[in-house]
């Protein structure tokens, strides 16, 4: 199960920077960006599968397998909020990149996508402190949902 799981990861991220390599780039700095927006993409890839080995540990039958999951979650979760920071920082680089590279033309939609996963990115971020400051299953549940929410959005706007 584990095997599958990352290897759908890494299908994933082949198939995103594969099509980012597809569509081209215009200069050095679109580049960079794009490069941004991949490393970004995959910090909070890394984030949004602590859900799942949360998922696994609650659902496996295999002691082994809890235990194991266990001491990987104790460990990733000290670096959650660093690895989110980091990844809107990116996020942040990426899209004043973008805007700035295509000021003239900026209602497209990729870019009104953008605008919208930054709104959404502004609310899990929100979502994720309060989360930290005072844990209840609704704060839990709603923080889970924009994750999902976002990475929706989030493969929306790389694809259109």
């Amino acid at each position: 199960m584990i095997t599958k799981w990352l290897t759908v990861n890494f299908l994933t991220i082949f198939i995103i920077v594969l099509w980012s390599n597809l569509q081209g780039y215009d200069s050095n700095s679109i580049l960079l960006s794009k490069i941004f927006a991949q490393v970004a993409f995959i910090l909070l890839l890394i984030n949004l599968n602590m859900y799942f080995v949360f998922l696994i540990i609650r659902k496996s039958n295999r002691r082994d397998i809890k235990i194991r999951l266990a001491k990987i979650s104790i460990r990733m979760m000290k670096y959650h909020v660093a690895i989110a920071v980091t990844a809107t920082l990116l996020v942040l680089l990426h899209s004043g990149i973008m805007v700035y590279a295509y000021y003239e033309n900026l209602m497209k939609g990729k870019t009104i996508s953008g605008i919208i996963l930054i709104a959404i990115l502004s609310i899990l971020l929100l979502s994720g402190f309060l989360r930290r400051r005072k844990a209840t299953g609704k704060r839990r549940k709603f923080h889970y949902k924009m994750a999902f929410l976002f990475f929706g959005f989030l493969f929306l706007h790389i694809f259109l």
